[in-house]
């Protein structure tokens, strides 16, 4: 995962399949004391996340989050690029609420 990212987004021939976080990491493979050499990205993401558009508002992505209960959502575009990956701390972050 990249420096300061939480969450990583799974693509497999340019579609969105998972979202691995570190709170899966943690919960799937360190809680139950599996070997994370032999332990599978697949086994342990979240599968089909939710995901937004690029056009959404930073309003709609924190209530999608809160909805959703995730602090991590995929962006996509309409026909299913991907695009990216927003959390939490990005959006509070660019509005201003943290330095």
């Amino acid at each position: 995962m990249a420096k300061n990212r939480k969450a990583t987004l799974v693509v497999s021939e340019g579609e969105l399949i998972g979202i691995l976080g570190f709170k899966d990491v943690m919960s799937q493979v360190i809680a139950k004391e599996l070997d994370p050499e032999t332990t599978t990205v697949e086994s342990v993401m979240v599968p089909s996340p939710e995901h937004v558009s690029p056009d959404i508002t930073v309003l709609e992505a924190l209530q999608v989050m809160h909805d959703d209960a995730v602090l991590n959502l995929a962006v996509c575009e309409d026909d299913g690029t991907v695009l990216g990956i927003v959390d939490v701390m990005d959006v509070i972050n660019g509005c201003g609420g943290s330095e």
